[in-house]
């Protein structure tokens, strides 16, 4: 980011996500893969109505602590950060207005289906998807993708799960030019009354806020919360089933 050509790029990507996100009206919106943030806080930013809610993971702790620094320091300090993985998201079915993604499906190539379900699981009304494009890209992206096992056919995929996207077209704005991106976006039927809270990676099931962790009755498991931030993994779970008791 302190190198001007990026930072300028950067700008633009967020300012056209976050024309993306106010169209659609979002009140409450998850970042699944967040990284360092250097790609949300410029989407927040660009924003006239900020959603109330915004959330991000990533399945590093220490990335998310350096995403919390770079968030206070570009203005947007209200954002709750948690680990999680893409293929088991700590949070209640339709539990946020919006799910998006900035090539952090990329490297999964083989289990395109399984976290796709698991993001329209978590969405409550849209999936907007940042992610290279094996149909829409050049013969050089293509060859990249193969290379390094990116993910691939997601149109197709989606349409396999029953939500066929609206927009399938080409991103435009690559960080990379060899790694091409589309943006894709599907929307869900609407589902009423939001659900809210996080729930156990393991089980599904509710966690309750506790002094020094989030605990889950139902399972039996506590998850600590480290500098402030949830760690809400399936690695991260401690079993202590009398936990409620004490």
């Amino acid at each position: 980011m302190e190198n001007p050509d990026v930072a300028d790029l950067k700008r633009r990507v967020g300012k056209k996500l976050g024309a993306i996100l106010e169209s659609l009206d979002a009140e409450s919106v998850l970042d699944a893969g967040v990284g360092e943030a250097t790609t949300l806080a410029g989407v927040i930013g660009s924003m006239s109505r900020r959603p109330p809610r915004v959330l991000g993971f990533d399945l590093s702790l220490s990335r998310l602590m350096f995403a919390r620094k770079y968030l206070e320091r570009n203005g947007v300090p209200d954002v709750e950060l948690f680990t999680g993985a893409l293929d088991c998201v700590p949070l209640a079915d339709a539990s946020v207005d919006v799910v998006t993604t900035m090539h952090a499906l990329e490297p999964n190539h083989g289990q395109e289906k399984a976290i796709l379900a698991e993001l329209l699981r978590v969405a409550r009304r849209y999936l907007v998807l940042v992610e290279p494009s094996y149909e829409l890209g050049d013969e050089t992206t293509r060859q990249r993708i193969e290379a390094h096992g990116y993910v691939r056919g997601l149109p197709d995929a989606l349409r396999e799960l029953g939500y066929p996207a609206q927009r399938v077209e080409r991103w435009e704005l690559d960080i990379n030019p060899r790694n091409q991106a589309a943006l894709i976006v599907v929307e869900k039927p609407n589902l009423g009354v939001q659900a809210k809270g996080f729930v156990s990676p393991l089980s599904k099931r509710p966690l309750v806020r506790r002094p020094d962790c989030w605990f889950c009755p139902d399972d039996g498991h506590a998850f600590p919360v480290i500098s402030g931030v949830p760690c809400l993994t399936v690695d991260s779970a401690i079993l202590a089933s009398k936990l409620g008791e004490f």
